[in-house]
């Protein structure tokens, strides 16, 4: 079972089962006056409390982040399957009196590492979408555990349009609480920054994710759910790093101590590569604004990327979302390392990276490669996506990168405001 790793002492997984929870706002029980037999009664906070599982698990695997930078940032998924022989797994969909412990969709889950020297550090968090038994005569009775992240966990949510657009000169922010209120989304599970970009009215019907995702393609934000089940959104400078700052760790085989990877990918491929930006907002009835590299088109011809569904109020707002999309996509950040592979067991320092490892901060990385006609690469990339496989023999990740340059800050000291040089000002 997963509540340790055959292959090294350095780290043990541990995944852990929400009992009693909310998703809407429903005040604090006075304790002299809760009836908890009632059928009416309700879990009084917004945070569970936690019982371990990782005896009962046998396999682990996630998936959360973004593509690219640019990217919208995915629903996070986890898939756990449990050793179901006691039973306790079973499923009961409309017991008489529910129990404590059953196990059913709409239960937290959390799943982390707790490291020897570094402590507990959770990786993801998210919510049970759907439980799968198998009964096998001949091996073990088990469960699969469908999980997703709190951005799908809103994301269940559709909204009706409103019979006129409202919200007009709504900041990004305020857009974002305005979503999140009509999804009864509970307010201490959110973490959404301040931002003065205004945004047009909108009639706010869709899908929860779509809506809350063209809010942060508005301001060249992201949005996500995190590590303590809250709903992100965070500002356009979000992925900004002062040059000159180490990065968190090099991937390699040039020196000792780099960390020693199983796998590169590092294609060469147009559709990586951006030559014109097409922007527009939603329902506009103009054309589309247009960004070119005109530099690039005889190597690669005209290669678009557009979005179409702006929100964004000021037309200065938009052609920087346009020179930043051709900045990060520009030609001069081909070919690119697209991901690395891992694995725990390799050496104490893959552990260590693996348990640090955070797309949504984002961790940033050194990765080189030299073989023997000399050195292939050698730069700096954001970790933008991981998936993670965890079973009682393996710690396996793959981690797709994304190139850091683009959001290094021009100047980059604090004490002469160097952000108004921002490299996001220059055309590539």
């Amino acid at each position: 079972m997963l509540a340790t790793f055959d292959f090294t002492p350095r780290v043990r997984p541990v995944i852990e089962m929400g009992i009693g929870d909310s998703r809407t706002d429903t005040g604090q029980s006075k304790w002299d006056r809760a009836r908890w037999d009632r059928a009416d009664a309700r879990w009084a906070g917004t945070e569970p409390t936690w019982l371990d599982i990782s005896c009962d698990v046998i396999e682990v695997a996630m998936q959360y982040g973004h593509a690219r930078t640019i990217d919208r940032f995915v629903v996070g998924a986890a898939r756990l399957v449990v050793d179901n022989t006691s039973g306790w797994a079973d499923l009961h969909p409309s017991p008489d009196l529910p129990g404590v412990l059953q196990v059913r969709p709409g239960r937290a889950i959390r799943i982390g590492v707790d490291h020897i020297e570094l402590g507990l550090r959770w990786l993801w968090r998210g919510f049970i979408d759907g439980l799968d038994p198998l009964y096998d005569p001949v091996e073990t009775d088990t469960v699969a555990f469908a999980c997703i992240d709190a951005l799908g966990e809103v994301n269940r949510t559709k909204m009706a349009a409103q019979p006129a657009p409202i919200g007009a000169g709504d900041t990004a922010s305020v857009r974002t609480n305005r979503i999140l209120d009509a999804a009864m989304w509970p307010a201490p599970k959110r973490d959404v920054r301040a931002s003065a970009t205004t945004l047009l009215a909108s009639d706010l019907g869709g899908q929860v994710a779509d809506l809350l995702g063209q809010t942060a393609d508005s301001i060249g934000g992201a949005v996500y759910g995190d590590t303590e089940a809250r709903v992100v959104l965070r500002n356009r400078d979000w992925q900004t790093w002062v040059p000159g700052t180490p990065p968190e760790a090099t991937i390699g085989n040039v020196e000792a101590g780099d960390v020693c990877p199983t796998r590169w990918v590092r294609p060469f491929e147009r559709a990586d590569i951006t030559t014109r930006v097409l922007l527009n907002r939603e329902g506009a009835d103009t054309p589309a604004r247009v960004y070119d590299d005109t530099a690039a088109f005889p190597l690669y011809g005209i290669e678009p990327f557009e979005r179409l569904d702006l929100l964004t109020e000021a037309d200065a707002e938009v052609d920087r979302l346009g020179s930043r999309i051709l900045v990060t996509r520009a030609a001069t950040t081909a070919p690119r390392v697209r991901s690395v592979s891992l694995h725990a067991a390799t050496a104490d320092n893959v552990a260590d990276l693996l348990w640090a490892l955070d797309v949504h901060r984002p961790s940033r990385y050194r990765c080189r490669l030299h073989i023997d006609r000399g050195l292939v690469f050698d730069e700096e990339y954001f970790a933008t996506m991981v998936r993670h496989e965890m079973t009682p023999d393996a710690w396996t990740a793959e981690i797709n990168l994304d190139v850091a340059a683009p959001y290094a800050a021009a100047g980059g000291r604090w004490d002469r405001g160097g952000w108004d040089r921002s490299l996001w000002t220059v055309a590539p």
